[in-house]
This record gives structure tokens, C-alpha cells and sequence, in this order.
């Protein structure tokens, strides 16, 4: 199968699921700086150019918001 078993599909589901999860808890800005960088792989110079950010402030906003995430995907 080009998707792999039934199981490995349910856990793919449930770790995206749980992704999902995550970010709905976290704060609207670093929801978009995820969404920006990691889902529409944009470069830090674009996400900041779309968010009315310095560059390093966007860099400084990822690695909160992506250190966020992992502690509520964890929990």
C-alpha cells in the first residue's frame, strides 16, 4: 500500500491529530509564525516581511512558539 498498513495510517492520524491539537492551544501569533514557516515554508525574511516583523524578532517568535508546542504536545 503507498500509504503503509492501517496502523501506521491511524498513527500518522493520531500524531497529526494531536499537532492539530497543540497549536489550537497556542497564541494566535505564534499559530501563524508555525503556520508561515512550517506549513507554507516560507524564509524568516518573508514570514517577517508578512507579519510586520524584524527578521530577528520572527526567528526569536518561531523558536518560542515551536518550543510551546512541543511542551503541549507532550503533555
Amino acid at each position: 500500500a503507498p500509504g503503509g498498513t492501517p496502523s501506521q495510517e491511524f498513527l500518522k492520524l493520531d500524531s497529526e491529530l494531536r499537532v492539530a491539537a497543540a497549536m489550537s492551544q497556542l497564541p494566535p501569533d505564534y499559530q501563524e509564525v508555525i503556520m508561515l514557516r512550517n506549513l507554507q515554508r516560507l524564509s524568516f525574511n518573508e514570514v517577517a516581511e508578512r507579519m510586520g516583523r524584524s527578521r530577528p524578532a520572527v526567528q526569536m517568535l518561531w523558536m518560542r512558539a515551536i518550543k510551546k508546542l512541543q511542551e503541549q504536545i507532550e503533555e
